[in-house]
């Protein structure tokens, strides 16, 4: 079975016993069958909304940084930015090492270092990124060259829209979709019962896609170092 937003749509109209839809009248669909439509929409849209840090909408970013500018825009998908990952690109054409970025907070970059936004002479490589209020960033010192700048973010996925979308959770977890379809399909057409029982399967399945990708074990490394032996050790006098 194949994996995209005609199947899914099918298969939660099957559940329903409604005529199901192919590639050429996708488009054209009427009544219920829109409605389910909007359903897998609005059940991709909750799961992605119980989590900031899904790792199947996890991305990296380049840019490529403009000289003597100091603050740049986040892509439009941006859920959340992982600011401990910014990090200035190798690149022996530019003379630069790889490097990563300082976070320091905008308090701080406006203490120590806004004159920088008024003075032309202190461009070099980026050594620290703050976070600006209005949800952009950026770089003391401001660059003196086009390096390129890297860092990971998570995305805001746009909904599904042509037949052939595919959603960026995985297909192992299709059913968790369908049974969230389900549940508004079940609440567009007033079945108490129903829905309560598809709500209850959805949103435990989201709960078991959290445990299953969420909770990870990070490798831990002791630091301890033993202490020499320094006791005076002695032979008792009889």
């Amino acid at each position: 079975m194949s994996y995209d937003y005609l199947s899914i749509t099918n298969e939660v109209l099957s559940r329903f016993n409604e005529v199901e839809l192919t590639s050429a009248n996708f488009t054209t669909s009427r009544g219920f069958q829109t409605q389910c439509k909007n359903a897998i929409n609005s059940a991709v849209r909750f799961v992605n909304q119980q989590e900031y840090t899904w790792p199947f909408n996890h991305a990296s970013n380049d840019e490529t940084l403009v000289v003597g500018q100091t603050r740049y825009n986040l892509p439009t998908s941006t859920k959340l930015v992982d600011y401990e990952t910014f990090r200035i690109r190798k690149s022996d054409s530019l003379n630069v090492v790889a490097t990563p970025l300082k976070v320091i907070d905008y308090k701080e970059y406006i203490d120590r270092f806004v004159g920088q936004e008024d003075d032309t002479t202190l461009g070099n490589v980026p050594k620290y990124i703050f976070r600006t209020p209005d949800n952009k960033y950026g770089l003391v010192p401001y660059p003196d060259k086009a390096y390129t700048l890297t860092f990971d973010y998570y995305t805001y996925p746009e909904d599904l829209s042509a037949s052939s979308d595919v959603p960026t959770i995985p297909e192992r977890f299709r059913s968790i979709i369908v049974d969230g379809a389900c549940m508004y399909g079940y609440e567009f057409r007033g079945e108490t019962g129903q829905f309560q029982l598809a709500e209850e399967r959805f949103k435990q399945g989201v709960k078991n896609m959290q445990s299953v990708l969420l909770n990870r074990y990070d490798y831990m490394r002791s630091t301890y170092i033993p202490r020499s032996n320094r006791s005076t050790y002695y032979t008792p006098v009889n």
